[in-house]
């Protein structure tokens, strides 16, 4: 009886105890449960922020925002998910993902990652809505939950968004995130 391992490479394991290569994924290896555990685990801004705030919790708050502007139920899924990538890659902190050349090589990656997902759950490109919310949420979160001391030019077109960011712990991210997913998924049906 011969026992078959698999091949060696830059795969991850996932919480649902998939095996995952995030350079090289399909459509099949993605899974919102791996997705919205892996966010609400990862802290934002590299975990240099006065309390834990996760990425799910972000994303969270961009699809409320998002929501109040009368988005469509796939543009709300289009928001929930824009940072979807990070539950399998990680994140970057901003000033390293847009200044510098690792940055540059897993933006690539990212965005390959994210054209995945795209497809696995049929979004729309709803970029030109999110990103300006996106933006003025980390001006917003920038100075809540950071020492604000220099200039970050990625934020001169933001206009800070007025929210409370009142940081939840992974368990209630998750859960937050989930319940959005899964009310999203039944309102496109």
């Amino acid at each position: 009886m011969s026992s078959t391992r698999p091949e060696p490479g830059p795969f991850i394991q996932t919480l649902t105890g998939r095996r995952v290569n995030p350079l090289d994924a399909a459509p099949e290896d993605i899974d919102p449960e791996d997705i919205a555990g892996a966010l609400a685990n990862i802290c934002r801004f590299g975990g240099h922020c006065n309390a834990f705030y996760s990425v799910a919790q972000h994303s969270v708050i961009v699809c409320d925002l998002l929501a109040e502007r009368g988005a469509t139920p796939d543009e709300l899924l289009a928001a929930l998910l824009h940072d979807a990538a990070e539950a399998y890659l990680g994140d970057l902190p901003h000033p390293i993902k847009h200044r510098s050349e690792l940055g540059a090589s897993f933006r690539e990656a990212e965005h390959r990652l994210q054209a995945v997902i795209a497809e696995r759950f049929a979004l729309p490109d709803a970029s030109a809505r999110i990103k300006p919310l996106d933006r003025a949420l980390l001006a917003a979160e920038r100075r809540v939950l950071s020492e604000e001391s220099w200039h970050w030019p990625e934020l001169d077109e933001a206009e800070e968004i007025d929210v409370e960011v009142d940081p939840w712990g992974p368990e209630r991210a998750a859960r937050e995130f989930r319940e959005r997913f899964e009310r999203l998924q039944d309102a496109r049906s």
